[in-house]
């Protein structure tokens, strides 16, 4: 076994990893989340640990970064080569032509429709893994402009968003809103009319499409000049075409082999009230417009997002050679679909607001928020995520995954606790005096953590002690069946119309030597009321044991043979998130 000064030494080593992965600012539970993640042999001494880790995290936090990169680098430099930032195994390729540019500036560019979701982690995850591994610059965009019936900008997204970050642990340096910005793309919508780059067009939608469009064809709002154009784009602005009446079309060329790249619609008129700036605008950027400027303005160099957005990029390349700016590096991934998670912003939004959904952090909406509360460590979301690597290969994963990862990080640290669903209450007959309680470990693994009492509570002293099992225990067994009351003793089922349980004897291997049953339980006195909140958002109610009412709120927790979970409510009755079996 270590001496404790040996290690306190193992320990540091995963303080000033956990610094230097975090901007400088380890934390006690992720710190420990590594140790007893990686080192079982630690195990044991679980507690002596963390007093050396809430020691040290104080101390090491105090240090600037680069000391504490240096004395990593020190002591433990086969840890600093998996940083920065690589919490996967997997390492990524290195971004193109950095040397090109002064700095790596990259940016995140949620519409706020809601919360960013799983499917919105990976691009997240990835620009925030490259920004930390160059030691560049990430903005945070709200890309606020008003968008359709469908995708309508959701007010409280804009909390949301940064909330999902800090759970990501992202470190964005400044925020830009592009609603903050109208005037900079009437700036260059006009000059795009002057270059005769760009002109207003005020067919019918559904006729452009079908006989210019799709024919290849220039309508008669292209041929004319320039005076023309700019007397329209004030018409626009002041009210005299109505919605939908005009729209500024980018001169991207009628004989482009892709339609959708046929003279391009940049700005249209919209006079849907905005949350932020109200009805001050009335004419909006198209999203890939807005970032053909914006790129360049905000300095970006690296974009890193899905191959669902090329056509976009190339509508951003086309402004950029108009005024000849160096283009960013353009990089794509491929799709990413969960097989056990239907992600829908524009079905969550609506199923929050007619009240079908709890709220933005309802498991069904998989939102950043729903998996914190379920108590989905953000080390699992980006190890699982950054496993995929950066190809333009589409994907198809299983949430299992992220999981797996979970169950690695927190179980070490997860309690244990009984929860019976829906108990059939058996009494127990011949139970001797000397067994009034069951002692059941706090942690399997780590026997110094202690146990936890569950009693055999009677409604009277005379009374048989009376236990819930789960129905479905009770169901599959046969009467005379011999099984286990965990952590207590074993038991002869007798089957009748008051569910009854003989006393058989008290040592497990006799129950092993069957192949009898091990079941869960509760106390029909003191259990307490829990609600279990599944993923699919069925709420189930049950029982759990005595002492989980004593459990912090925001603790993650093992139902024995149910599943891990996380309490995120403490009243009349516990209120549990499901994560994963």
């Amino acid at each position: 076994m270590l001496r404790l000064d040996n290690l306190e030494n193992e320990v540091r080593k995963f303080v000033l990893d956990n610094a230097v992965k975090y901007e400088g600012k380890p934390t006690v539970k992720s710190v420990m989340s590594a140790i007893m993640g990686t080192r079982a042999d630690l195990r044991p001494r679980a507690r002596d640990i963390k007093e050396i880790a809430q020691r040290l995290v104080l101390e090491v936090e105090k240090m600037p970064i680069e000391k504490q990169r240096a004395e990593l680098m020190e002591i433990a430099p086969e840890m600093l080569k998996a940083t920065p930032e690589i919490v996967g195994e997997k390492d990524l390729p290195d971004l193109p032509n950095v040397d090109k540019w002064p700095k790596v500036i990259m940016r995140l560019a949620p519409f706020p429709s809601g919360p960013l979701h799983i499917g919105n982690a990976r691009m997240v995850i990835l620009n925030d893994y490259y920004v930390k591994r160059y030691s560049g610059e990430l903005i945070l965009v709200f890309d606020d402009t008003i968008g359709s019936a469908e995708k309508v900008v959701e007010p409280a997204a804009f909390d949301l968003i940064p909330e999902g970050l800090e759970y990501l642990n992202v470190k964005w340096h400044r925020t830009v809103y592009k609603s903050d910005r109208l005037e900079i793309f009437y700036k260059y919508a006009v000059d795009l009319i002057n270059r005769n780059e760009a002109y207003v067009c005020d067919c019918d939608a559904d006729v452009w499409r079908k006989e210019h469009k799709a024919k290849g064809k220039a309508c008669s709002c292209s041929l004319l000049r320039t005076e023309e154009n700019l007397a329209r784009w004030e018409k626009m602005l002041d009210g005299t075409y109505p919605e939908r009446g005009a729209a500024v079309r980018l001169r991207t060329g009628m004989t482009d082999p892709d339609p959708a790249m046929r003279d391009h619609v940049i700005l249209r008129i919209s006079e849907t009230e905005h949350h932020r700036v109200g009805t001050k605008y009335r004419v909006w950027p198209l999203l890939e417009y807005s970032w053909g400027i914006d790129d360049h303005e905000l300095g970006v160099t690296h974009i890193i997002r899905g191959k669902d957005l090329v056509k976009e990029g190339k509508i951003e390349q086309h402004i950029w050679n108009i005024y000849n700016w160096q283009h960013p590096e353009l990089i794509y991934f491929g799709r990413l679909k969960f097989q056990d998670a239907t992600l829908s912003k524009s079905k969550s939004s609506k199923e929050v607001r007619e009240g079908v959904y709890t709220g933005w952090d309802d498991p069904r909406t998989w939102s950043l928020q729903s998996l914190d509360k379920r108590g989905i460590h953000p080390d699992a979301i980006r190890k699982a995520l950054l496993d995929l690597g950066l190809s333009i290969t589409d994907i198809s994963m299983s949430m299992k995954a992220v999981y797996a990862e979970n169950r690695k990080l927190r179980d070490a640290d997860a309690p244990r606790a009984f929860f019976v669903e829906t108990p059939v209450w058996l009494n127990l007959d011949g139970v001797p005096k000397d067994i009034q309680a069951a002692e059941a470990p706090v942690h399997p693994d780590f026997p110094e953590r202690g146990t936890r009492i569950i009693p055999l509570s009677r409604e009277k002293a005379d009374a048989p002690a009376k236990v819930g099992i789960a129905d479905r225990d009770y169901e599959r067994m046969s009467k005379g069946d011999l099984f286990r009351l965990k952590d207590l003793a074993n038991f002869i089922l007798k089957k009748g119309k008051k569910p009854q349980a003989n006393f058989h004897s008290a040592d497990v291997n006799e129950v092993r030597q069957v192949g009898g049953s091990i079941i869960h339980w509760i106390p029909k006195q003191d259990s307490v009321p829990v609600e279990l909140t599944m993923v699919d958002g069925e709420v189930m109610a049950g029982l759990g044991e005595p002492g989980i009412c004593d459990i912090e709120n925001g603790t993650f927790l093992q139902f024995e043979r149910v599943g891990f979970a996380r309490v995120f409510d403490k009243g009349e009755k516990i209120r549990v998130a499901f994560s994963h079996k």
